[in-house]
């Protein structure tokens, strides 16, 4: 299983030269999330939106700021959704293959 996840905000662009030749990414580290329970992937959903909310980030307020902001934390989500589902069913997953059961009972 992967340790970390890499977030990025696809067809997103901010309107800064530091910016323009990459799309923005962040990593999130669930290294210490045990991803198949509640706990845990509420914990990877609260650092998952501190991620995107960090990495979205805007210097400004005016209305086409904010709308791109929106914009990079929808792809962002949208991005990251896939690669949540796959590490908490991997998680679930090895969890019951570690889970012995006696039959001689």
């Amino acid at each position: 299983m992967r340790k970390s996840l890499v977030i990025a905000a696809a067809l997103f662009t901010i309107p800064s030269a530091a910016m323009a030749q990459d799309a923005p990414s962040a990593t999130v580290n669930i290294t210490d999330l045990d991803l198949s329970t509640k706990a845990g992937q509420d914990k990877l959903d609260k650092r998952m939106d501190q991620a995107i909310r960090r990495m979205c980030r805007v210097d400004g307020y005016d209305a086409e700021l904010r709308r791109q902001e929106t914009a990079c934390r929808l792809a962002a989500k949208a991005d990251a959704a896939p690669k949540v589902a796959y590490v908490i069913e991997a998680a679930r997953s090895q969890r019951f293959a570690a889970i012995e059961l006696d039959v001689q009972g």
